[in-house]
């Protein structure tokens, strides 16, 4: 099992972003390019933060079966109060 790194986390999901509006613009293929960037984003939250890698793995698995409805800048949020507190 990895170091938890909130900041690693951030980063992949801002790259999962970034891919999946790529895969809305006619490259369907980068949708699995980001589901792999959010797998990425559990793996480095697991060891210290297990609920919070199971709202990723969440969201994850909804965006691979068309379902997810929420924002994942929501969960960059939370990744950020988890990293600094609840003053950000």
């Amino acid at each position: 099992m990895r170091d938890c790194c909130l900041s690693c986390c951030k980063k992949h999901i801002a790259q999962a972003i970034v891919l999946l509006c790529e895969s809305k613009k006619g490259y369907p293929l980068h949708k699995w390019l980001a589901l792999g960037h959010l797998a990425e984003a559990e793996d480095e939250t697991s060891c210290k933060y297990p609920a919070f890698a199971n709202r990723i793995r969440k969201a994850r698995i909804e965006i691979e079966e068309d379902k997810y409805e929420g924002n994942l800048l929501d969960i960059i949020e939370e990744a950020l109060l988890l990293e600094f507190g609840e003053d950000k």
